[in-house]
Order: C-alpha cells, then structure tokens, then sequence
C-alpha cells in the first residue's frame, strides 16, 4: 500500500514539474514574441537613427554611441535590427496567413468529399511537400523578383500542403462520426457541416502548424535575402544584413554578423518554444501522457 502511493505522489510531482517547466517554456517564448513585435509597431520611435543613413565612418565598432556598431556603409547597426523585425515579421504573418487561407479551405473539401477529387488534389500537394522548402522558395522567388508580398507569396507556396495535409487527414477522420451523421440526419448541407461541425474540430491543431511555420518563414526569408533574393537594400532586412556582414569577418568586423544572426535565432527560438507549449496546451493526449 505504502508503495502504491508513494508511486501516485511521485506521479503527481512530477507532472507538477512537468507542467510548470512547460509553462516556463510558453511564457518565455510569449515573452520573445512579444519584445520583438514591439520593436516592429514601435520602430520608428525606438530606433535612434534613420536605417538606411549614413551616420557614422564605416565599421565602427559598438560604443556608447552606437550600442551595436555601424556597417560597411556608416548606417547604424542597432536601428536596422530595430527596424528588420518590422519586415521579417510582416512577411512571416503574411505568408502564413496565405498559405492557411489556401491550404485550410483545399484539406476541408479535399477531406470531406473524397473520391477522385481528393486523390488528385493530394497528389499535387504531395507532389510540392516532396521539394525541399527552401529550394522551392528560392526557385519562385527568383521567378517573381524582390518585394514584401512576392517573397511572403514565395513562402507560402511551402506552406500551403502542410495545412492542407493536417486538415485533410483529420476531416477525413471525423467525418464519419455520429455528431456529424446527426447534423446530415437533420439536414444540414455540407458547406454548415464543414463550417459549424468539423472546422472548429481541428483549428487546434491548425493554431499550432501556424505558430511553428512561423519560426520557419522568418528562416526562409532570412536565407532568401542572404541570397539576394529578398527585400531589395537599402531597407532593413536580418538576412540581406547578415549576407553583407560575413564580409568584413576576416576584418574583426564581427558586430556586423553578430547582431542580425542573434536577432533571427532569437526570434525563431520563440517561435518555437511557444508552439511547444502551445502544442502540450492544446492537445490533451499528450498531457495525458505525461
């Protein structure tokens, strides 16, 4: 008996600790989240400099002047990182926001419907997740040129199968069940039973997709403009700085790299740490696991 319930209070601390440390997590991200969102509304009052002026002599390491340094163009290091969470984050919302406006409404009807229309729509999803996501960001990127919406259209293009693939699989499970045959019984039509009955159903699952794709296109808008095939300079951008930065290592210039990189590893980390705990809130079979 004593070992019984030694081994039910254990149990209980250590989902206690479990729970608590999975808090820490979520609130942490939350909190990276929300310090870079507030660089990006508040910018222009934040940063101290114009980012695409020259303000100083070139390469200039960081002091009290300027916290971060300058780059090889004079212009201050500290207000382009300021002002480039502004665009990563503008571009990663956006393209999330297209690929789950194209890939949530496909998986519904492709799901629900079935038949020959799910297999070939399948097939073409199938056929771009098979891409790497960055080669095919890089392929369509290099077809529609520089700009906001054209590198957020770029990414999501990646994006779109996994939302399609998440709703797909989960529609065509929860289609056939009893709360759903009793809304056909009733005679709901189809687009209420996919609006009222199963979307509510798998947007959980839907909120934690976005929040680490995310993470994932503020890494691929990173590497598209440290490529050259992002926003066009002189505006403020992680990537394209960084890109410029890694020229001036083998000169001791490692403030010009140092920054941007931190900026984009950070915030990805927030991403990803949110959407963690997101994950562990939202879906009840892992914490009954745990």
């Amino acid at each position: 008996m004593k070992a019984v319930t030694s081994k039910y209070l254990s149990h209980r601390i250590t989902r206690k600790i479990f729970k608590s440390s999975t808090g820490i997590v979520t609130f942490i991200g939350a909190a990276i989240l929300v310090f870079f969102l507030f660089l990006a509304v508040f910018s222009p009052q934040i940063a101290p400099h114009n980012p695409t002026e020259r303000v100083s002599r070139p390469l200039q390491a960081p002091n009290s002047e300027f916290l971060f340094g300058t780059d090889n163009l004079g212009r201050d290091i500290l207000s382009r990182v300021i002002y480039g969470a502004r665009i990563a984050l503008t571009i990663a919302f956006l393209a999330v926001v297209i690929a789950a406006a194209i890939g949530i409404p496909l998986g519904l009807i492709s799901g629900y419907i079935g038949g020959v229309f799910d297999r070939i729509l399948t097939l073409i999803m199938d056929a771009i997740y098979s891409f790497p996501g960055l080669i095919l960001a890089i392929a369509i990127a290099a077809v529609l040129g520089p700009g906001i919406v054209n590198i957020a259209l770029s990414i999501a293009v990646v994006y779109a199968p996994t939302y399609f693939r998440v709703i797909r699989n989960q529609v065509a499970g929860i289609k056939d069940e009893l709360y759903v045959e009793a809304a056909r019984a009733l005679g709901a039509r189809s687009p209420s039973i996919l609006l009222r009955y199963i979307l509510p159903n798998v947007l959980p699952s839907v909120i934690v997709v976005l929040s680490m794709n995310l993470a994932d296109a503020i890494m691929t808008e990173a590497g598209l403009s440290f490529l050259g095939l992002g926003i066009a300079p002189p505006t403020p951008d992680w990537g394209y700085d960084l890109s410029s930065g890694q020229r001036f290592v083998l000169s001791k210039a490692w403030w010009a790299i140092l920054f941007p990189g931190i900026s984009i590893i950070t915030t990805v980390l927030g991403f990803s740490m949110f959407s963690e705990g997101l994950n562990e809130y939202l879906n009840p079979t892992i914490r009954e696991r745990r």
